[in-house]
Formats: C-alpha cells, sequence, structure tokens
C-alpha cells in the first residue's frame, strides 16, 4: 500500500466546468502525478490523502476544486478533522506493512496519530532538500524500474 499527496494543482484549474471526477483524475500537479504512476509501477494498490476529504481510493468521486492543506502541525480548522481521519484509517483496515508514504516529513505525525501508531510506515522521500529532489527521486526509480530505498 503506497499513500500518496493529493496536491494543489486540480483538473478545475485548466477545465472550470467539468464537475465530479475520480480522484485519481482530480490532481494534476506533477509530483501528484509523479506519485501516482510511482503507486501504480510499483505497488498498484494506493491511497490519496486529501487535505479536505482524508483517504480517498483512486476511483472515488472528487466533486470539485478546494484550496485547503495540511500544515507542519497536520489538521487545521479548514481540513478534514483528525476524528474523521482516524475513523477512517480504522475502516479502510489495511493489514499489508510496511506502508509508503510519499511525501514530506508533515505526513510523519499525521498518520501516525490518525494509525494510533499502531502501523509501520516508511517515508522514502524523507531527507530530500525539497520538492525538486523529490522529483528527481520519484522519476529516476519510474525511469529505472528501481523502487526507492
Amino acid at each position: 500500500m503506497i499513500i500518496i499527496p493529493s496536491g494543489k494543482p486540480k483538473i478545475w484549474d485548466r477545465h472550470q466546468g467539468i464537475g465530479p471526477v475520480p480522484a485519481k483524475e482530480a490532481y494534476t500537479g506533477t509530483f501528484h502525478r509523479l506519485c501516482r504512476v510511482y503507486a501504480e509501477k510499483f505497488d498498484g494498490e494506493y491511497l490519496i490523502l486529501s487535505p479536505k476529504y482524508g483517504f480517498l481510493a483512486p476511483d472515488s468521486i472528487v466533486p470539485g476544486t478546494y484550496d485547503v492543506r495540511f500544515t507542519a502541525r497536520g489538521v487545521t480548522a479548514n481540513t478534514v478533522s483528525i476524528e474523521e481521519l482516524t475513523e477512517q484509517w480504522q475502516a479502510l483496515n489495511i493489514k499489508q506493512e510496511p506502508i509508503v508514504m510519499l511525501g514530506g516529513t508533515k505526513f510523519r505525525p499525521l498518520l501516525e496519530d490518525v494509525s494510533d501508531r499502531r502501523n509501520q510506515f516508511i517515508f522514502p522521500l524523507h531527507g530530500t532538500r525539497g520538492i525538486g529532489e523529490m522529483q528527481k527521486r520519484l522519476r529516476t526509480a519510474i525511469d529505472t524500474g528501481e523502487p526507492l530505498g
């Protein structure tokens, strides 16, 4: 199982009248697209973590655009609540471990809280010097067929 962040750029930024779409089509930023391709190539099972809707399956419907972000502290008054994320996580009942999170350091405490520290997560992009290096590592893994270590 791989968890990927949703990202700010969305399909509605370019196609305003499009209406609801599956989550796998909603998020259009470069980082998200690279994460999605990586997840599809190396695992096949992935979830998208949205600050508005929480954990989304690729085929979950996203009704429209939004501009909400997780912060370094995790959730805010505008995001999905920690309680809702925890309920979603428990309902998913994920048994596969370790679970890979393709995102920055802000996701570690959030996922640890949501899972009540019962799941093992790995963060192969931690330690990078920013989004550019994260994207480079993802591209290299995709191109070479070698998963991130």
